[in-house]
This record gives C-alpha cells, structure tokens and sequence, in this order.
C-alpha cells in the first residue's frame, strides 16, 4: 500500500467519499450543496466531512414519541451510551435521538476502513435501538 491508497486530510473530498461509499454498494447521494452524503440502508444516515478534513462525522436521527418523558428519553440515551462504546447517541433540542460516530482521517485511513466503520455504524444504530428501548419511545 503506498500512500496514495489512503485518504487523508491534504486531498480528501467529500465527492471522493461518496465514490468511495458507491464503489462498496452502500446507497449514496451527495447533496445539492456538496456538504452531506445521505446513507439510505436500514437506518438513514448522513455523513459530513469536517472543515478541517480530518474527520467523517456520521449521524442517524430516530424520533421519539411526543408523550415521552425526558426522563424516559435520558434513560433510554444513556443505556445505548453504556451498551454500545463505539457510537454515542443523545437528545437533541428537539428532543428526538441521534447517533454520531467520527472516523479520524488524520494520518491516512483506506478506503476499506472508511467503508467497514460505516457499515459498523449503520449495523449497530437499529440494533441499539431495538436492544435498549424497553419502554418503546422510539417511533
């Protein structure tokens, strides 16, 4: 592997990383303003590349069911957080669920792994939520 295989910070895109996703199957679609790619598999997801590129912030969003308690829905984030260490999931203003994991370009990463951390993401989302919703908030 030489250099040039990795994706890193100086020349990455976020039409690259769409290609990338492409070229593995997943179903990918850039967005108008070229900021976002959308992930529809099981769960919708979206990916953005930080400002500094030295990240892929993926984030899915769930919604929760309007008579919820936000003690219920605390409950329910904080279950998933002690279950599943490698996404992170919490309340938004709105009071709806999301998820977010990073995968770290700095230094370089392939291609395969920028793809299976996102199939780990889209894999352990609906699982987690299945899983850990014991009071069945989630819509």
């Amino acid at each position: 592997m030489t250099a040039a295989d990795l994706i890193t910070p100086d020349s990455v895109t976020i039409e690259e990383i769409r290609d990338v996703y492409e070229q593995a199957y997943l179903d990918a679609v850039l967005d108008e303003e070229k900021r976002q790619i959308r992930l529809r598999e099981e769960v919708l997801a979206r990916v953005f590349l930080s400002e500094s590129k030295e990240r892929l912030q993926l984030v899915a969003y769930y919604g929760i069911k309007e008579d919820a308690q936000r003690a219920d829905r605390l409950e329910l984030v904080n279950r998933i957080n002690e279950n599943y260490v490698l996404i992170r999931a919490g309340i938004d203003d709105d009071g709806d669920l999301w998820f977010d994991y990073c995968v770290l370009l700095k230094g370089g990463v392939t291609r395969k792994a920028v793809v299976q951390a996102t199939r780990v993401f889209l894999m352990l989302v609906p699982r987690a939520v299945n899983e850990c919703d014991e009071d069945g908030i989630v819509d």
